[in-house]
């Protein structure tokens, strides 16, 4: 068997050299989420699993600027992580029920879990009525209350720890 060398006989213009003078994919800057993009998200998870289970006839009230303090805050507790934000997964829960739990970055390994844990909001006027007469409006009406915990917990330990 003879072996024949390979010989640019097209003339292209080829070198040897860098063809794409653009980032590679391991040097492209990833985008990282914002607070108004995570807001937003956190916004069409609460709908999509609010709509998919036992509260899809209910009304959920939700204050404000409670989704972007929230998403303010997991940016902030993501900072020291490896994969930063885009390696969180989210998980959102009412009263102690897991409402709705997302991956950020779904291509992205993730490293952390962030708990964002609402309560019923036990100071406003429907909480004065006796249960019967909430049983008669509307299906019923649930108010979420400005105030939350958030919390990490990390899914790996480096060597310096």
């Amino acid at each position: 068997m003879e072996i024949l060398p390979v010989t640019n006989q097209f003339n292209v213009g080829f070198s040897s050299e860098k063809a794409w003078n653009g980032p590679t994919w391991r040097e492209a800057p990833m985008p990282v989420p914002t607070e108004a993009a995570l807001a937003q998200r956190l916004e069409r998870e609460l709908r999509a699993a609010k709509g998919a289970s036992e509260l899809a006839t209910a009304e959920v009230l939700v204050p404000a600027e409670l989704l972007s303090r929230a998403s303010r805050q997991t940016l902030a507790l993501a900072e020291g992580e490896p994969c930063g934000s885009r390696g969180a997964a989210v998980i959102v829960d009412v009263a102690g029920r897991r409402l709705a739990a997302f991956k950020i970055d779904p291509n992205t390994l993730t490293t952390h879990e962030i708990h964002l844990h609402l309560e019923h909001d036990a100071t406003n006027w429907t909480s004065l009525l006796p249960q019967f007469l909430k049983n008669l409006t509307r299906g019923g009406t649930i108010i979420i209350s400005p105030q939350f915990t958030i919390e990490k917990k990390k899914l790996f330990r480096s060597q310096a720890e």
